[in-house]
This record gives C-alpha cells, sequence and structure tokens, in this order.
C-alpha cells in the first residue's frame, strides 16, 4: 500500500511539474512578447522625437528666414527654400485678402492655405503649393500653422519696412529731381545728404566725396563761413566763380527738428544772369525814357545853343584878344560847345541803326581798328594793350564804325580805370587784356584791365547815362551807355562783372550773322 502511495504521489508531483513548465512556458512567451511591444513603442518614441527635433529645427530655420526678410517676395523665397525638400513644397505665396482666390488645384496640384491673424483680424493668406497628387498630412498642416504664426508676427514689420524703403525711394527721387543744388547740413555746417545737381556744381561723382565736409568749403572753397550767412531764412550769397566772376545765390534755408537734433535744408538758386537781365531791362527802359526825353528837347536846344555859339565867335571876331574879358568869352565858348557835343550824344540814343545800312564786317578788324585809335595815346603812357586773335576773320553783320567806336569807348574807360589807380600808386604800369572766342552761335569780346575797378554799388550804375566816377567836367558819362546801345543794335549784349579784386571785366556777346554761315 504505501508503495502503491508514493507511485501515486510521484504521478501527481510530476503533473503539478508539467503544469507549472507550461504555465511558464505560457508567461515567458507574454513577457518576451510585453518586451517586444516596450521595445517598439521605445523606437516609436525615440523616432518622434526625432521627428519633433528636427521639425523644431527646420521651423528655426524657417523663423531665420522670416525675420531676415526685408520684403514680401523675400519670405516667400526664404520658405520656399527651406521647406521645399522635407515636405515637396513648389512655392510658397504671401497673398492679401482681396487676393485670397486662387485657381482650383489640377490633379498634379495641391495646395494648403493658412489665415495670417493679427489679434482677431484675419490680414493675409500663407498658400503651400505642391507640384504632386500626395495630400497634404495633419502634421505638415499643424506645422505650416505654426509657420504662419511667425510670419503672423512679422509680415507687418515687412509691410511697414516696404512702405519705409518705397517712400525714402521717392523721397530721394524727388530730392535729386530739383534742378537747384540741395544739401542737409547739421548745426556745425557738415554736410549731411546732398543731391545730384549739388555733386554736379562740385564737380564730384560720389556723395562719399562730400559728406562730412563743411558746406561753405565744398560750394564755394572758402575756409570759413560764408558772409552773410543766415540758416533757418532766406538769404543771399555772392561768392566768386569761374575765372573769379562773382556769382549771387539766393539761399532757401529751412530748420528741421527731430529728436532735439537740428539739420538745416538749404537750396542754393543762382540768380547772378536774372540780376543781369533785370539790370539789363531797366537800363533799357531808361534808354527808351531817355531817347524820349532827348528828341523831344533836341530841336530846343539846339537852336539857342547854336545861336549863341554864333554870336559868341562874332564878338570874338571883333575883338584883338588882348582885352581882359577875352579869357571869359573863350570859356563861355567852351561851355557851348561841351553843351552842344552833351546834346548831340543824347540824340545817339533817339537815333536806331537802319538794318538796311549794315554790311558784313570782320569782328577782328573792328577791334584792330578801335585798338589803333586808343594805341595813340596807351603807347606814349606806358599801358600795354594785349590782343593777340587765333582766328582771323569773325564775320556778321553791322557797321564798321560804329562798333568800332563802341569798344573804343569800353577801352577808354579801361585806360582811364589804369590811369586813376596809377596816380594812387606811383609806379604803376597797368595792362589791358582783349581775348576773342566763338561757339556754333555767338561771338565771344572779353575786355580786362588791371585797373583800380569798381565797386558793388556802382557796377550796377556804370551804364546809367550821365553817371560817371571820373571828373564830371570832362567826361558826361555817355560813353559806356553810347557802348551798350550800339552793341543791343547789332544783335548783341554786354555783360560786366568784377572778380575778387574788383578788377572789372567786360563781355560782349554776338549772335553769329547769316551771312557768316552762308
Amino acid at each position: 500500500f504505501s508503495q502503491y502511495y508514493e507511485i501515486e504521489q510521484t504521478e501527481q508531483l510530476g503533473q503539478l511539474i508539467n503544469e507549472k513548465n507550461e504555465e511558464l512556458k505560457r508567461l515567458t512567451v507574454q513577457l518576451e512578447q510585453k518586451v517586444e511591444d516596450r521595445q517598439s513603442q521605445l523606437e516609436s518614441s525615440k523616432e518622434r522625437n526625432l521627428n519633433a527635433e528636427e521639425r523644431l529645427t527646420l521651423l528655426k530655420k524657417t523663423l531665420m528666414q522670416i525675420y531676415k526678410a526685408d520684403s514680401v517676395s523675400e519670405i516667400e523665397h526664404g520658405i520656399t527654400q527651406v521647406l521645399k525638400k522635407e515636405f515637396d513644397i513648389s512655392w510658397v505665396s504671401l497673398r492679401r485678402p482681396s487676393q485670397s482666390n486662387i485657381e482650383k488645384p489640377g490633379k498634379d496640384l495641391n495646395s494648403f492655405q493658412v489665415s495670417l491673424k493679427s489679434g482677431k483680424r484675419d490680414f493675409g493668406f500663407l498658400i503651400f503649393f505642391r507640384e504632386n497628387s500626395t495630400s497634404f498630412s495633419r502634421d505638415e498642416k499643424k506645422f505650416f500653422n505654426q509657420v504662419a504664426d511667425a510670419v503672423s508676427l512679422s509680415i507687418e514689420r515687412t509691410f511697414q519696412n516696404q512702405r519705409s524703403q518705397e517712400l525714402k525711394r521717392q523721397w530721394e527721387a524727388t530730392f535729386d529731381a530739383i534742378s537747384d543744388p540741395i544739401c542737409l547740413t547739421d548745426s556745425q555746417y557738415n554736410i549731411l545728404r546732398v543731391n545730384k545737381v549739388f555733386l554736379q556744381k562740385v564737380g564730384v561723382e560720389s556723395y562719399q566725396d562730400v559728406l562730412g565736409e563743411k558746406c561753405y568749403k565744398a560750394l564755394f572753397q572758402r575756409e570759413s563761413i560764408c558772409d552773410g550767412c543766415k540758416r533757418g531764412e532766406l538769404f543771399q550769397l555772392k561768392a566768386h566763380g569761374e575765372k573769379n566772376s562773382l556769382e549771387v545765390y539766393d539761399v532757401y534755408s529751412n530748420t528741421l527738428v527731430e529728436n532735439q537734433n537740428v539739420t538745416f535744408f538749404q537750396m542754393y538758386r543762382e540768380v547772378t544772369q536774372d540780376l543781369n537781365l533785370q539790370r539789363q531791362v531797366i537800363e533799357s527802359a531808361k534808354m527808351a525814357e531817355l531817347g524820349t526825353i532827348s528828341s523831344s528837347i533836341a530841336h530846343e536846344l539846339n537852336n539857342p545853343i547854336g545861336g549863341m555859339l554864333n554870336f559868341i565867335q562874332l564878338m570874338k571876331m571883333d575883338l584883338n584878344g588882348e582885352e581882359e574879358f577875352y579869357g571869359d568869352i573863350e570859356e563861355i565858348e567852351k561851355g557851348i560847345q561841351k553843351c552842344k557835343t552833351i546834346v548831340k550824344n543824347l540824340l545817339g540814343f533817339s537815333r536806331k541803326s537802319d538794318p538796311r545800312k549794315m554790311e558784313p564786317i570782320n569782328l577782328i578788324e573792328v577791334i584792330s581798328q578801335a585798338v589803333k585809335i586808343t594805341e595813340l595815346k596807351t603807347r606814349s603812357i606806358g599801358i600795354e594793350i594785349d590782343f593777340k586773335p587765333k582766328n582771323k576773320v569773325m564775320t556778321l553783320m553791322g557797321r564798321f564804325n560804329l562798333l568800332a567806336h563802341a569798344i573804343r569807348n569800353i577801352l577808354q574807360n579801361s585806360q582811364e580805370s589804369i590811369l586813376t589807380k596809377r596816380s594812387q600808386t606811383p609806379g604803376y604800369q597797368g595792362r589791358i587784356e582783349i581775348h576773342v572766342d566763338e561757339d556754333s552761335n555767338e561771338f565771344f569780346v572779353e575786355i580786362n584791365d588791371d585797373g583800380l575797378g569798381v565797386s558793388d554799388e556802382n557796377l550796377s550804375k556804370i551804364f546809367d547815362p550821365l553817371f560817371t566816377t571820373k571828373d564830371p567836367d570832362t567826361n558826361s558819362g555817355l560813353g559806356l551807355t553810347l557802348a551798350q546801345q550800339i552793341v543791343e543794335e547789332h544783335a548783341g549784349r554786354i555783360e560786366v562783372s568784377t572778380n575778387k579784386n574788383e578788377k572789372i571785366s567786360f563781355k560782349i556777346r554776338f549772335f553769329k550773322s547769316e551771312v557768316e554761315s552762308e
């Protein structure tokens, strides 16, 4: 019995062991499956983390492109370049609400549109295009929404920057389109900005050549502030330009204040020609008025003057010259002769040259004739006249004697100016220079002397009838006035200017006659 019991226990024990082994195998399989599932979860989590890191890196690159961009087109191009490889994006488009309508994608074109928001307001759309039939996944759409959020934050800045750039271009175009020199300066007269005309005026090509330089140095080659400068107001400047000729500028100056920084806007308008034309108009009016007066009083004065001269000469015929009052009679005769000469000169203003009496003349010969007549006196007193024309012939229509007389009057004025300086500077010699030139339309005659010169105050009066700085007993003041009238009757004009030493320069211009072109 005991043996039978042991056998039964052994069988039960074996059965129990088998059951436990089977359970152990089942648990082992379950554990291996759980380990495999856990490993799979870890791999999947790791992959998701890697994808998240890649997306984060990609988002950072996209943000960098957005914030580096200065325009909408640069934003579109930058986003496209970053997302092209990862998401197979063909192009990206930024559109305003009015531009949101796009063509319906075809079978080979997909698009995804995201609203751009500022607060609760939609101000545009960001559209992603893909040239294949693959639809956009949920993760891709989520990422594109993140990109759109970044674009929303920066697009207003980009729009403002574009508007600022456009306004800047418009301002610069307007600034450069003004035909007068303009500059912006600081409180120390340093140039901050100029327009193109300013560069042309000072003879440079680059803005960098004048920025930081003093305005008076750049424009007028001065080492100190211009005389009469009144920044912030309208004022006038006088400067010496090429060949020391006097130039006059009206300066429009305005004060600009920004953040306690004071800037001055200054526009320089040269009015030299305007002033010359104004003076010529005034002189022409004076000449016309004097001609009218002269013609009306001519006969009234000539008859009594002629009668007085006749009676004085008859009285002299009855005298032997030894009388005490004979000298008084001669002085009276001289006075009457002077009156007759003045009236005769005045009558010249009312008599215009007859164009039918003009003929082809050589301007070089006219000047040579005037120089020869003037040299009859200047040679003996040591005044040199330098006239060496390069051209032999300058033909125009005119009257030879009248033009020679006009040139001689100007030379006479130069001669008297040198003599006046001699009286103040013993041993001074003096020199008169005559230059001639021409272009396609005009002949030019320039007469310069190194005499006493003339002040700015008297410069505007030198063509006035009866004005003279010489002795009024020997000079009637009509020499330059007659010269001007003769030149104008020959379709020319006289321009007068002074250099920095107040030396006077006469520039005569004649339009070329038709006969010259023939």
